[in-house]
């Protein structure tokens, strides 16, 4: 079982070297990985380290059984692509960043989603239930976001 969040925020903005430490360039989301990391055990969900992903950042959920994790960043808008653009690696080329200006920072799109992945030989030999774990983390991530400025239009994709 996984769930989905999609929202808006100005609250996340990309580092300024943050390329550097991604698989994929402008695929970021380090301060939300950050954030939630740091704020999630305030809603009971005890969390570990960070780590980056080809999709983004992944911030991985203390659970003895198996691995849980959340992933998030931005969403890559693919509306301007052209598949002439492609290079030999096969990666789509990305949305251009938000430009600040004056006024309120930009909005970005981003995505967090809820995984469970209990694992081939541990599935073999039994029905896993993962839907407790990640029922919880439905939980506390519907807690941290509600009524909270740093996420706009927020719609679940259960």
């Amino acid at each position: 079982m996984n769930a989905r969040v999609e929202f808006k925020s100005s609250s996340f903005p990309k580092y300024e070297n943050e390329d550097a430490e991604t698989i994929n360039a402008n695929l970021w989301g380090k301060r939300l990985a950050e954030y939630l990391r740091d704020q999630l055990p305030n809603h009971g969900v005890k969390t570990e380290g960070i780590l980056c992903e080809d999709f983004g950042w992944i911030v991985e959920i203390e659970h003895e059984q198996f691995p849980v994790f959340i992933g998030c960043g931005i969403i890559d808008d693919e509306s301007d692509y052209d598949e002439d653009d492609d290079d030999a690696s096969g990666i789509k080329p990305k949305a251009p960043e938000p430009v600040a200006t004056d006024g309120p920072p930009p909005l970005t799109e981003f995505a967090i989603f809820v995984a469970a992945e209990p694992g081939f030989f541990k599935s073999l030999f039994k029905k896993v239930d993962t839907k407790p774990v990640v029922s919880k983390l439905v939980t506390a991530l519907k807690a941290l976001m509600s009524g909270n400025d740093h996420f706009q239009d927020v719609v679940w994709d259960d």
